[in-house]
């Protein structure tokens, strides 16, 4: 059974391409170095078919284990990289008192078969 850490948000307005380079320069590299994390992938909603979404990007980290979750946060470049997101591109910025409306993190597993 696969393993996937979902994570929803809305990120302040910005410029999409410059978000995007730094996507492919910092973020990807950041996540992907960690030996805990099997893929990473970034996504951006461009049209909601059926009504709106309560977020307009989202990434998927297919993960070994959810228990590895603690380690892969605690990584140094993971963290880092975390902290300038926040800093740099999220709704509220990381003085904000609940970070859940900044980035919304959820364990999901696949229907194995």
């Amino acid at each position: 059974m696969r393993k996937m850490v979902l994570l929803t948000y809305t990120p302040r307005e910005l410029d999409e391409e410059e978000y995007a380079r730094f996507i492919r320069e910092i973020d990807y590299p950041a996540f992907r170095q960690h030996p805990d994390i099997v893929e990473y992938t970034c996504w951006r909603v461009v049209d909601s078919v059926q009504g709106r979404e309560t977020f307009t990007h989202f990434d998927c980290m297919v993960v070994k284990d959810f228990a590895d979750w603690e380690r892969i946060v605690a990584d140094p470049v993971v963290r880092g990289n975390v902290e300038r997101w926040t800093r740099d591109w999220s709704r509220h910025g990381p003085e904000h008192p609940d970070q859940s409306e900044n980035l919304k993190i959820s364990f999901c597993e696949d229907y194995w078969g």
